[in-house]
Formats: C-alpha cells, sequence, structure tokens
C-alpha cells in the first residue's frame, strides 16, 4: 500500500517550510546574508552587525581557529559568491 503525503508534509520533507529563512535580506549594515546564515556566524561567535563590509565578515571568519570546518568554508564560499556578482561591475 502507498503512504499518500499531504502538500505540508512534502514542503516539509523538501526545506520549502524554511524557505523564508534561505532568503538573502539586506541587513541594518548593509550586508545581504540569510537567517540561516546568521545564525551559523552566531554559532561561531561571529557578529554580522558589526561587519561595515562583507570583505570585513569574510576576514572574521577566516579568523576562525577551524579552518576544516566545511560548514564555515562553505558559507564563505557562499558570500565570496555575493561579494563577487555584488562589486563586479556588469
Amino acid at each position: 500500500m502507498v503512504n499518500v503525503m499531504t502538500n505540508d508534509e512534502i514542503e516539509e520533507l523538501v526545506g520549502l517550510k524554511d524557505n523564508d529563512k534561505n532568503m538573502l535580506k539586506a541587513r541594518n549594515n548593509g550586508l545581504l546574508l540569510t537567517d540561516n546564515q546568521i545564525s551559523l556566524l552566531e554559532r561561531y561567535n561571529i557578529d554580522a552587525s558589526k561587519c561595515g563590509s562583507m570583505s570585513e565578515l569574510l576576514y572574521m571568519i577566516d579568523q576562525v581557529d577551524d579552518p576544516e570546518d566545511d560548514e564555515l568554508t562553505y558559507l564563505a564560499e557562499q558570500l565570496s559568491e555575493i561579494k563577487y556578482y555584488k562589486d563586479t561591475r556588469k
């Protein structure tokens, strides 16, 4: 017998319920960050609100003691890409 899933169950399974947490938002300091990125930074005691630029935030991430952390490395790559597309002249 096939178990039929509801739309809510499917959305939760594929992560659509957290869509708002994955949307880039302009923060008070002008940085474009998602809520999930902010929570990850907070786990490493990095206060993104004190950064004046994406370069400064990337520097703070680079100063974390654990450079082998895949999650933090992935975040730095994402932020570098955001910085590139925001700052590159089109």
